[in-house]
C-alpha cells in the first residue's frame, strides 16, 4: 500500500488545487507503480493513501510542492524506477498545466523493504 505525502507551501498553490491533486494521485501512482503479473505488487487506486502536509515557517530550502511516494520494494519496480518516476512527474506537470500555475517541486519515489497488515 503506497503512501503519498504532498508537502506544500502555504497558499502556493491554493489549498483547493492541492486537494484536487490529492484526489488525482491514487490513480496516477497506482498506474505508475503497478507490477503486472506479480499479485503482491498489483495496485489499484484504492490501495494508494494520500496525506497532505503544509510546510512550516521553520522548514528550509523547500519547494512549492514536494511529492514523496513511499512503497514496497520489488525488483520489478526497481528495474525501471526512473521511468515510473517520470510517469508520475509528467502527470503532475500536466495537472498543474491545467491550472496555468507555475510551481517548483519534485517527485521522489522511496522504495522500502516493508510489511503491511490491515486491521
Amino acid at each position: 500500500m503506497p503512501l503519498v505525502t504532498i508537502h506544500h507551501k502555504f497558499g502556493v498553490p491554493q489549498e483547493d488545487i492541492i486537494w484536487s491533486l490529492a484526489k488525482e494521485l491514487p490513480e496516477i501512482v497506482a498506474e505508475a507503480l503497478n507490477v503486472k503479473g506479480k499479485p503482491e505488487a498489483h495496485l489499484d487506486p484504492g490501495d494508494v493513501e494520500v496525506r497532505i502536509s503544509r510546510l512550516g515557517e521553520h522548514d528550509v530550502n523547500t519547494r512549492d510542492v514536494e511529492i514523496i511516494v513511499t512503497a514496497n520494494f520489488y525488483l520489478e519496480r526497481m528495474a525501471n524506477l526512473e521511468e515510473r518516476e517520470e510517469m508520475i512527474l509528467n502527470a503532475v506537470r500536466d495537472f498543474f498545466a491545467d491550472y496555468d500555475f507555475n510551481v517548483s517541486g519534485y517527485v521522489w519515489i522511496d522504495l522500502k523493504l516493508a510489511a503491511f497488515g490491515a486491521l
